[in-house]
């Protein structure tokens, strides 16, 4: 008897631990290494469905990320409750749910004109920044978007943590995106409304 006791227990346990590797099987693509910098923050994205490959299994991590993209990234990561993928105004354009949540939520959105159905625009490093601070309930300009998210470590630089070493004008990647997202998401609980009027950021002193 208490050999199958041990016999039982153990089968649960070989179950338990199965059932876990399947979950936690990683998701390898071609050009993502097991040195490449981003490797674990892409894995995340991935095992939360905030973000998928390409066919070809490739992940494209140093490919420009487009604005349509990003606002996705950011939503998927947070998954609000007063966001839904059905609406009757929908002409069938993928990010359109994406866009128009931002849109309501007061948040900076570039709208070209002209621009055929379908496509996107690449983001500067400082256009993403404008973004995410608009999403922590603020509104400042690009720059004193930079700093405010500088300042209160939602982000960090490209080069180092001043706003020179940001590298607001630089092309914003997709392992670069995520990795601003994660951040963002450690320090933030919710999304936020961005106020009309927008403001000078003001840092905080020094004591």
């Amino acid at each position: 008897m208490i050999g199958r006791k041990f016999l039982l227990a153990g089968l649960c346990i070989m179950m338990f631990f199965s059932g876990y590797s399947v979950h936690a099987e990683e998701i390898k693509f071609q050009d993502v290494g097991e040195d490449h910098w981003a490797k674990d923050t892409i894995q995340w994205a991935v095992n939360e469905k905030i973000v998928d490959g390409y066919p070809d299994n490739t992940f494209k991590p140093e490919q420009v990320v487009g604005q349509k993209e990003f606002i996705a990234l950011l939503v998927r990561t947070y998954k609000p409750s007063d966001f839904s993928l059905d609406d009757p105004n929908n002409t069938g354009e993928w990010s359109y749910p994406y866009t128009h949540f931002a849109f309501s939520y007061g948040w900076y959105v570039i709208v070209p004109f002209h621009q055929p159905k379908g496509s996107d625009i690449g983001l500067a490093r400082g256009q993403a920044a404008k973004i995410i601070a608009d999403a922590t309930g603020k509104n400042y300009n690009q720059q004193d978007s930079i700093r405010y998210l500088l300042d209160n470590g939602f982000v960090e630089g490209k080069v180092d943590n001043s706003f020179e070493g940001f590298k607001e004008g630089d092309p914003l990647t997709r392992a670069e995106a995520l990795t601003m997202i994660k951040r963002v998401r450690s320090k933030l609980d919710k999304l936020q409304k961005s106020p009309k009027e927008t403001v000078k950021y003001e840092p905080k002193s020094e004591k």
